[in-house]
């Protein structure tokens, strides 16, 4: 079967976040990239690409256990890990400072973002066989497990087929701790159709995410240290029965003609005009629930703020959104020697017009907002040695001023290295949480914060010889919004900065490995609290056993310097400050054993083995707190209040199937 791809718009080769290290921050992972999968000798290839730009391909083709492959945890699977309340699905925020992109109106709860997949992030695939991949991970109780399905396939006259399911299941009563339960699912279906005379492209897609949350607030009591009840089970948690229920349901249907772009009598492919369409509806549902019981007196006295109603709490947002978006653009695909190649393109010159119609239901009133913005795209790749690509966005109705401008470049200087560099400059208004808030029908706050201007540089440097990448990074943020200690937005005038610097170094002697990622930061202002230093090392083996079995052994080692973290509040929805509790320095170790066989892949991990070692009660960093908030400091938090459990096994498995 021969395929013309049609569209318009770019993306960044690798996918590259705020820092210049390779890696995706969105809920899309970079395992959905890296796993790659094994080919039959003699085979079409299975590219990968999405709706928003079908010209740019990844090919899925490796047969190699990548270094991501026990990391099965979307917090972990990137180069830079997120911060998460200690188990599988819980909420979470980067550990190393990352913008966000902002366009228009934001509800403002992003705490579950790595486990929601947008319609516009469904992958489709360009094949010839049918594609199906099937993973699972085993918790240490039976109730927990991780399924994850992805499937793909042609019909007849121009159709194809994809399917994509998450499921993440961490329902354990005796491993985790009490009311910390994760129940997130992603089920979506995508339809893409090619007509026969090459010149109209269709993705129709449907995404349904539901996160299901039991929310604890947090530890006030260790679990026992001796005899039957010696489990995090027997910790006593600040919420006795907190429950967060977000779901999100997506149907997008994007639409190119194209005129050009076919190939003349001596091969060059001529240039290409496109006319785009977008539609697109969403709902959205935000509910947090909680009874007031006696055992939460000690939070409820905490944020007396919040407290807008004795009998407990009760938070609910709707939120309707129809978009449409046109676009005309012109671009030149790279020269390809068959279909069995990835499609790129060497320039792209797109202007467009985006409305988002906005119906917001904040339980005591609704609201109508309207934006509406121009969009454009200049992109330029004359050859694989440069790329820049650009991107802007201003708005011009109800959010008139709000802006972004975006520019990447990436040079590659053969054995002198590789340099990526990219700017941004956005200007955006304050999320709907963060403008006014209501608890239980009772208005919590009403503000009329200024809109807030970030601008992000980042650069790094790659010498493939020496497996060495230095990138660096410096944020300054005017205006910045947050949530103080006691649980209540705000803004604070004076202009915040934060300067990183990261490395990566691979090291390899004979069959054995230790990859090294390295980031520093520092904050100018106490408003946002990050680690000085997170650093996460691997040392492995790898080898092939009986000439069949590929095969990995080694050790994952992640920490961080000791740091005020943030403090998760369920109420609101937000990570916040605290000064109650700080985090020491604590070497997590994991240990795994990975394997391959032709196209089936397994692991076993042994999570937090280092908790068999460092076991004893200490104080907090501040030692004038109450005796009953004495946490262990010798065991391993990320978020404040959230202890991880102890170590604990994990089995996976991976299978390519075929037809």
């Amino acid at each position: 079967m021969g395929w013309v791809l049609t569209a318009n718009g770019q993306r960044f080769p690798t996918g590259t976040n705020n820092t210049g290290i390779d890696s995706r921050t969105s809920g899309r992972s970079d395992s959905e990239f890296e796993e790659q999968v094994t080919e039959e000798p003699d085979t079409f290839g299975v590219f990968i690409f999405f709706a928003d730009n079908p010209n740019q391909e990844t090919e899925y083709a490796d047969t190699t256990l990548h270094r991501n492959f026990q990391q099965y945890d979307p917090a972990r699977r990137r180069e830079l890990d997120w911060k998460t309340l200690g188990n599988l699905g819980s909420a979470s925020e980067p550990m190393v400072y990352q913008p966000r992109f902002r366009q228009g109106l934001d509800v403002g709860l992003h705490q579950y973002d790595l486990y929601i997949t947008d319609a516009g992030d469904l992958p489709f695939y360009r094949l010839e066989r049918a594609f199906t991949k099937l993973e699972y991970v085993l918790g240490s109780e039976q109730a927990d497990g991780y399924l994850k399905t992805r499937f793909s396939r042609n019909f007849a006259n121009g159709l194809n087929f994809s399917l994509y399911y998450d499921r993440i299941s961490q329902l354990g009563r005796f491993d985790q701790y009490p009311n910390q339960n994760s129940r997130n699912t992603s089920l979506g279906g995508g339809m893409w159709f090619h007509s026969k005379n090459d010149r109209y492209d269709g993705f129709f897609s449907i995404m349904a995410n539901t996160i299901e949350q039991e929310d604890n607030g947090g530890l006030d009591s260790l679990p026992s240290t001796g005899g039957v009840f010696a489990d995090p089970s027997s910790a006593i948690v600040f919420l006795e029965d907190g429950q967060t229920r977000h779901s999100h349901r997506d149907f997008s249907y994007k639409h190119y003609y194209r005129f050009g772009g076919r190939a003349d009598s001596t091969g060059n492919v001529k240039r290409a005009y496109t006319l785009s369409h977008r539609l697109r509806y969403k709902r959205s549902n935000y509910k947090f629930y909680d009874a007031f019981n006696a055992g939460d007196t000690l939070f409820y006295n905490r944020y007396p703020s919040l407290i807008t109603d004795a009998r407990g709490a009760r938070f609910y947002i709707n939120h309707r959104e129809i978009s449409n978006e046109f676009t005309l653009s012109t671009y030149k695909l790279s020269q390809v020697q068959s279909e069995n190649e990835a499609r790129n393109q060497r320039d792209l010159l797109e202007l467009g017009l985006l409305h988002r119609y906005h119906v917001l239901d904040l339980d005591v009133a609704d609201s109508v907002v309207n934006n509406l913005f121009l969009t454009g795209k200049l992109n330029f790749r004359p050859g694989a040695a440069l790329q820049l690509n650009t991107s802007a966005h201003l708005g011009i109705l109800g959010n008139v001023g709000d802006y972004r401008i975006n520019g990447q470049l990436f040079i590659d200087l053969k054995r002198l290295g590789s340099l990526k560099v990219e700017a941004t400059n956005q200007l955006y208004r304050p999320t709907v949480l963060q403008d006014r808030f209501y608890l239980s029908q009772q208005q919590v706050w009403d503000r009329n914060f200024t809109a807030t201007l970030e601008t992000n540089l980042t650069a790094s440097y790659r010498l493939p010889w020496l497996d060495l990448e230095v990138g660096a990074g410096y944020h300054l943020i005017n205006n910045f919004i947050y949530f103080d200690t006691t649980g209540l937005v705000r803004q604070t005038g004076i202009p915040l900065s934060i300067t990183q610097l990261i490395i990566r170094k691979d090291f390899r002697v004979g069959k054995f490995h230790l990859d090294n990622t390295v980031a520093l930061q520092q904050a100018s202002e106490q408003t946002i609290r990050l680690p000085g230093v997170f650093g996460k090392h691997s040392l492995y083996y790898t080898g092939k056993w009986f000439q069949v079995l590929d095969v990995k052994l080694g050790l994952d080692l992640r920490y961080n310097t000791a740091y005020r973290p943030h403090y998760y509040n369920p109420f609101t929805g937000q990570f916040q400050l605290q000064d109650e509790q700080g985090v020491a320095f604590y070497p997590i170790t994991d240990a795994f054993f990975s394997m391959r066989v032709t196209r089936f892949r397994a692991f076993v991990k042994y999570e937090n083995a280092t908790s068999a070692i460092f076991n004893e009660p200490k104080s907090l960093i501040n030692p004038k707190v109450p005796t009953r908030d004495v946490l262990r400091s010798r065991a391993y938090y990320q978020t404040a209040r959230y202890l991880f459990p102890d170590a604990a096994l994990r089995i996976g498995v991976s299978w390519r199937l075929l037809d």
